[in-house]
Order: structure tokens, then C-alpha cells, then sequence
């Protein structure tokens, strides 16, 4: 009986799938060796229209034959097709072995990867409430592998890279139950490309959850990038394959001590006693368990960048800040021992979502060959705590050029293009929160030095816990998706600040990526977020007005001489919300990095709001915070929009005494707030005030004094002196309301310090 070697194909292509449109690509594949195989790609049109057999464009519109090697192996050179809604039948014949893929498109494709908002599926989110058009969802594939790189009962990942998925294959709209673990902001993001372009948008969802991208980064790339190389080693991570596989050792002792100890607890509680099992956990337990060594074991710290400016502000001597491994408390690897004290020879432990090349051996191998439109990456929260990012972003876009096609591009327009989204402020870490700051900054000069395609875009405006904001990045990195490859008329980025021209006391801010201009966040009527700074380098609340819609005037009446600027630099930048007329957000910015003292978040001190986002403690989500508080009386404090001093509003307080005192107070121990609150350079509070009932009051503030409140139907400010030494320094502040009368009322505005 004759064997017939099995036709093996790339797990790109199969039914439903889509291929890249105008630029050629290659299939490459097994056989039998040294026989005939063929090719042959049909067209149809899917709207059910009769076509002539002689129209060129249907039917068989390629026929391709090749002998294999003698190992088995083909390659079929395909030329390149134009986008349509058509359908291709793409048809491999190799003796009596036929494989036919049907229902195959030609459009986009798009790769995403990376972790926190990329990877929540379908299931675990909620889509807009604007209804989906059918046309469009018709045009939507995606092709999803195993979220962790573990198929068919797998337990660990190899360390030889898979060169075939076992069970990933294409799906549409109608595959309900396999849409449901698709990526929200893959499905979002293909609809909003489909819903411009109107022909077929595939995307490759290889997204991951508790990924790092140095799972992606692959082996070959890590031994020709010799800095990247020497810095894995610096830090203690590269691993050769008999390091791999003890780690992968390490992990089966961590599941099979985690399993008797579940199988005797359940035991026990059954009265189902295993003797075997008991015994050989009680010589388990004899020594430190896998578990228990990594657990218990010392730290190894990660570190940080020597010129961060972060290390100055919480006093890093340069020593340490250059340190290979000793600055940043970083729980990434540890080493094992057992209790004796020896050293095991492969003694050092790293976290799955930090060893190099795992989801490229277990994802992306598999992929090569593939012609892509463009790659979407997120990165993990404890990405931000690496000293030289730089490097891993060089290792994981030369690890994407070695596995996608087109390798060499001879019209920039086919360029695959980089879209990579910024960390988000629940990423703050509590001992560095300017971290993800300087992160996102960083990441924006290294793709500023790219010769491909490539823009950011940012959430820090959606900070409330919402299932809809992974929806809402798709769409964002769609319109940059289609700025960069589909017209001009659609930013490439979210809004940049690019430069700034002196004006008299104000800077007048110039952005790029703005399409149709800039506009103020929905019932906003004043621009926030930005502050400046004097030579004395330390930075205020300023004000900021829109200039034709282009750009940002930015001033401040007691710095005559600005020297720089900044938007939402703040780790919890709840201020900063304006936007393109795209609906994307400008990225918050410094414009230089010269040592500096940032302003603290005075959210209290317009008094246009009574609400603000926030944390109440470090590990709790974002929520809406009360900004103010009664502390003496009773009061209801409101905002008031019509009788006003500057701003949106002020706020307007009917209060009653208690032993001829109100008292109110902003609420500054939020941990958003990183108190306690630092204002540099100043002497004294300046409030302003509306007497309506035109009675004898005082002000009192605490930390500062008392000031006399006129009996006269005007706003009027008052001017009270700091009572302490040195800086302002506020654990909490007080106003209260001197008034002899039970009750009463008062208007608050514009709170500044001078």
C-alpha cells in the first residue's frame, strides 16, 4: 500500500481567511517528496451577479505548479490582488491529496499583541450602544490561537517554536461562540476600519493577558541584537535551552505540590484519605516546596535609567541609579533554595510573563510568511519599571520583521505600519508614580525615530472603570490606522505638542496630528490640565484658551517670564481632556526635562466642580470623589455657574453654625492625590468671596489666619498670609465661616496661592 505524504500548509491560510491586499506573498509548505503540486485560485463575486467566462477577473484567475523537494517542501510565489468583497478558492493538489480553503477575502490584516487592554475579549465587555450596520460585519475576520500558547491539553510551552497551530482557524461574525473570545478592541477596531474602507478587515489576535514583551521577543533576534543580549544578561534573564527547560521543571513541581495539596484537603474533608498522596507531600513539605522558594525567596530589583528624573526625586545616588539590578523594588525573579541552605544548580526562578520567547515560540512562529497591513501592541504595567525599553522595543519590532511579510518594501506605501498604546495612569506605581509618565514619554521618542508607519494612542482621558473602553481603543487605533495608510484627513497619532513660540507672559502652543482641530472635552468650557513655570523652575496651574482651533495660548498673570510648559503631567491626569475633533485625546507632555517641581494637583482650587476622578486609596479603582466636605455646621454646598469670579462656576454654600462657626474643607487625603500637598515659592492664599446676605464675617483659614469678609454686595478677595516656615506643605485645609447669625450663605471662587 502506497503512503501519500499529507499536503502541510502554513495555519494562516484555511477557509474564511484574509490576505493582504497589493502586495505579493509566499506559501510555503510539505508534500510528498520530489511530486507535482498545484495550485489553483478561483474568484467569485459574492454579490450573486453573472460573469462571463471570458471576463478575466473570475474563475480561475491563477494556475501554479511546482515539483517538491526532496524533503517535501513547496513554495508558490502569489502576485499581488486589489482589495474587493469577492471571494477566493484557493485549491492544492498533490496526487490524490486535495485541500480546497474556501470563502477566503482579500483586504487588510492586522496583528494585535500585548497585554492589559488589548487582550479583554468580547464576552467581558460591552459594545456602544450605536447599532452595527450587517454590510459592515460581513466584511470582519479574525483569527484567534490559544490566548496562553497552550493547545490540545498542553501544560508548558516547548522551547522549540511551533511551526503550525493545532486548532486556531479563521472566523467571522456568524461563529457566535468563538466571536465571544475575541479581543474588544479587535473586533471594534476592524469594524471601524471595514466601516470606512468597505472591504474585508482580518486581524490576527494573538493578544495575551499576564504577557510582557519579552515573551515576544524571539531567541534569534536576542543573540544578533548584542545591547539587547547584554542587557537580558545584566539582568539575570536570558535563558539558553537547558535553563528554559529547568524552569519548565520548576513549574510542574509548582503544579503537582499545588494539586496534592488541593486532592489531601478535599480528601480530608470527604473522609477520603490517600496514604500515597499524603506521604509524598509530607516529603515535599519536608524541605521549602517549589512554590514556598519562590515565594519566600530575595527579590532581584530591576533598574532604572540613570538620567530618569524620577531618581532625584526620591534621592537614588547615581551609584545606584546605574546599578545593573539593584535600584527598583521589582518582584521578577528570585532565587531557590531549600532549607538546608544549598544551592540548587539551576537556582534562579523567572516569572513566565518575563522569560524571553515564549509566546513567540508558542505564537508567532506559526505566523511566518504571513503579509500584514500593520501590528497593534500594548504593554503590561510592570513593562514601565524597565531601565532600557528602548532595547526591547528594537528586539521586539526586529522579532515582527522576521516573522511577517513584506521583509523588504519597495513602496512606502505598503510599509506595515507600529500602532502602540500608551500605559495607562492604573498602572501608577505607589513608590514611582511619575514612572509611567517617563514611560510613555520614552516610548514617544523611540517611535519618533522610526522610518515606518507608526503613531500612539492614549486613555488617559477614560479613567472610570468602564467595559465599553476597550471598544473605545479599537476605534482609536483605528482612526490612526486609517490616518497612516487609508487618507490624510485622518490624524496618524493622537495630538502631539510639537512647539511653542513666547508671546509677551504666554506661550503659544502649536500640536500636530490635529485633522479639523482641536475642541474642549463635552461640558467643558474652560481648557485645564496645563501648567508653567518661571526660572525658578516650578511649575503652576496656568490658564489656556483655543486659538482658531489649531493651538493653545497658555499664560499665568504671575509669571511674566515663562520658561516652560506642560498638559496632564500628572500621574493621575483627571484635568487633562481635550481633544482632535476626531475624539482623540492630546497627549499629556513636558516640553523639556530640565530638573523641575511639578505642580501638585490643586483640583480644589478653580471651585468649578464638586466632583473630580480619583482614587481613594492606591489599590482601589478610579471613581468619581467628592471634592469637598463639611467639618463644623451643617452646609450644601453647590456649583454655582452664574455669579462667579472666573472660571466655570463657584461654589455657593447656604450653611448653619454651630457656635457662630461653618467649616468646609477640600478632601486632600486621597491617594491620587500623593499628599501631603507641596506648593513651592509661596507665602500666602488668595480666595476670592461673595457676601450675598452682606453681614460682618470672617474667613478663616487654617495654616494661614484670618481675614475680614466686607459687607458689600461685590466679589472681593482676600489675602492671608502662610503662618508656618518655609514651603506650604498642606495635610488638609480648613476654611471656616466666622458669622454670628445661625444661618447664612457665601460664594467661593478662585482659591490661589501667591
Amino acid at each position: 500500500m502506497i503512503q501519500v505524504n499529507p499536503i502541510i500548509l502554513p495555519s494562516w491560510i484555511g477557509n474564511k481567511a484574509v490576505f493582504q491586499q497589493n502586495v505579493p506573498f509566499v506559501i510555503e509548505g510539505t508534500a510528498a517528496p520530489s511530486a507535482t503540486i498545484t495550485l489553483e485560485i478561483s474568484k467569485d463575486p459574492t454579490d450573486g451577479r453573472k460573469v462571463s467566462k471570458l471576463d478575466q477577473e473570475y474563475g480561475v484567475i491563477l494556475s501554479l505548479e511546482t515539483t517538491t523537494s526532496d524533503k517535501g517542501r513547496f513554495r508558490f510565489e502569489i502576485p499581488a490582488y486589489k482589495a474587493s468583497t469577492d471571494t477566493y478558492t484557493f485549491v492544492f493538489k498533490c496526487f490524490a491529496n486535495v485541500i480546497s480553503f474556501n470563502d477566503i477575502r482579500c483586504g487588510d490584516v492586522w496583528v494585535f499583541l500585548g497585554n492589559d487592554f488589548l487582550h479583554v475579549p468580547m464576552k467581558n465587555a460591552n459594545a456602544p450602544k450605536a447599532p452595527l450596520k450587517r454590510q459592515v460585519m460581513s466584511h470582519l475576520r479574525f483569527f484567534t490561537p490559544s490566548r496562553d500558547g497552550l493547545e490540545n491539553g498542553e501544560e508548558d510551552i516547548a522551547y522549540e517554536k511551533k511551526t503550525h497551530y493545532k486548532d486556531a482557524t479563521w472566523i467571522k461574525i456568524t461563529d457566535t461562540k468563538e466571536l465571544a473570545e475575541v479581543a474588544s478592541s479587535a473586533f471594534s477596531f476592524a469594524y471601524t476600519v471595514a466601516d470606512q474602507v468597505n472591504y474585508p478587515i482580518g486581524v490576527v489576535d494573538l493578544s495575551c493577558e499576564d504577557s510582557t514583551i519579552l515573551n515576544w521577543i524571539s531567541d534569534d533576534v536576542i543573540e544578533a541584537q548584542t545591547a539587547l543580549k547584554d542587557y537580558l544578561d545584566e539582568l539575570g534573564i536570558n535563558t539558553d535551552e537547558e535553563i528554559y527547560k529547568s524552569l519548565v521543571r520548576r513549574d510542574r513541581e509548582i503544579r503537582r505540590e499545588n494539586k496534592l495539596k488541593t486532592d489531601i484537603t478535599e480528601g480530608k474533608k470527604n473522609l477520603d484519605f490517600d496514604l500515597k498522596k499524603d506521604q509524598e507531600y509530607g516529603e515535599i513539605m519536608g524541605e521549602a516546596t517549589a512554590q514556598q522558594n519562590i515565594d519566600a525567596a530575595v527579590e532581584l530589583d530591576f533598574p532604572g535609567s540613570k538620567n530618569s528624573s524620577f531618581n532625584s526625586a526620591v534621592k537614588i545616588t547615581e551609584e545606584e541609579a546605574s546599578s545593573s539590578a539593584k535600584t527598583l523594588d521589582f518582584n521578577m525573579m528570585s532565587n531557590m533554595t531549600v532549607k538546608s541552605g544549598k544551592k540548587i544548580d539551576d537556582s534562579k526562578y523567572i516569572k513566565k510573563k518575563f522569560r524571553p520567547s515564549t509566546l513567540y515560540k508558542s505564537k508567532l512562529a506559526a505566523l511566518e510568511g504571513l503579509a500584514i497591513r500593520g501590528m497593534c501592541f500594548s504593554p503590561e504595567e510592570e513593562e514601565q519599571m524597565f531601565g532600557r525599553y528602548d532595547l526591547l522595543m528594537m528586539g521586539l519590532l526586529g522579532t515582527l520583521s522576521q516573522v511577517f511579510e513584506p521583509k523588504e518594501v519597495f513602496d512606502d506605501s505598503l510599509m506595515p505600519s507600529f500602532l502602540f498604546v500608551c500605559m495607562h495612569p492604573s498602572c501608577v506605581d505607589k513608590e514611582f508614580p511619575y514612572k509611567v509618565i517617563e514611560f510613555n514619554e520614552d516610548v514617544r521618542a523611540f517611535m519618533g525615530r522610526l522610518n515606518m508607519p507608526s503613531g500612539m494612542i492614549s486613555l488617559h482621558d477614560l479613567l472610570l472603570p468602564d467595559k465599553t473602553k476597550t471598544f473605545t481603543l479599537g476605534v482609536r487605533l483605528a482612526l490612526i490606522a486609517l490616518g497612516n495608510h487609508i487618507t490624510p484627513k485622518m490624524p496618524k497619532s493622537c495630538p502631539e505638542c510639537i512647539g511653542a513660540q513666547k508671546a509677551g507672559n504666554k506661550l503659544i502652543l502649536e500640536f500636530d496630528n490635529l485633522t479639523d482641530g482641536l475642541r474642549l472635552a463635552e461640558g467643558q468650557t474652560e481648557l485645564k490640565g496645563f501648567a508653567i513655570c518661571g526660572e525658578d523652575r516650578i511649575y503652576l496651574p496656568a490658564q489656556a484658551r483655543i486659538l482658531h482651533g489649531v493651538r493653545v495660548m497658555v499664560w499665568r498673570d504671575d509669571i511674566a517670564e515663562p520658561v516652560s510648559v506642560t498638559y496632564g503631567f500628572t500621574p493621575f491626569p483627571h484635568a487633562a481632556t481635550f481633544k482632535n475633533l476626531n475624539d482623540l485625546p492630546v497627549m499629556p507632555f513636558r516640553f523639556d526635562r530640565a530638573p523641575s517641581y511639578y505642580v501638585p494637583d490643586l483640583f480644589f482650587a478653580s471651585c468649578d466642580n464638586l466632583e473630580f476622578v480619583g482614587k481613594k486609596e492606591w489599590d482601589a479603582p478610579f471613581e468619581m470623589l467628592k471634592v469637598y466636605r463639611n467639618f463644623k455646621g451643617n452646609g450644601v454646598i453647590y456649583a454655582d455657574t452664574l455669579n462667579k469670579s472666573e472660571g466655570n462656576g463657584s461654589l455657593h454654600i447656604r450653611y448653619e453654625t454651630e457656635n457662630s462657626l461653618y467649616g468646609f474643607e477640600p478632601n486632600l487625603e486621597y491617594a491620587s492625590l500623593m499628599g501631603p500637598i507641596i506648593i513651592r515659592g509661596k507665602t500666602k492664599i488668595l480666595v476670592d468671596v461673595f457676601n450675598p446676605d452682606t453681614v460682618k464675617k470672617e474667613l478663616r483659614v487654617s495654616g494661614f489666619g484670618v481675614a475680614e469678609i466686607k459687607q458689600s454686595l461685590n466679589w472681593q478677595t482676600l489675602e492671608i498670609n502662610w503662618a508656618g516656615e518655609g514651603d506650604i506643605v498642606l495635610d488638609s485645609l480648613k476654611f471656616s465661616i466666622a458669622d454670628s447669625q445661625r444661618n447664612g450663605e457665601i460664594y467661593i471662587d478662585n482659591i490661589r496661592f501667591l
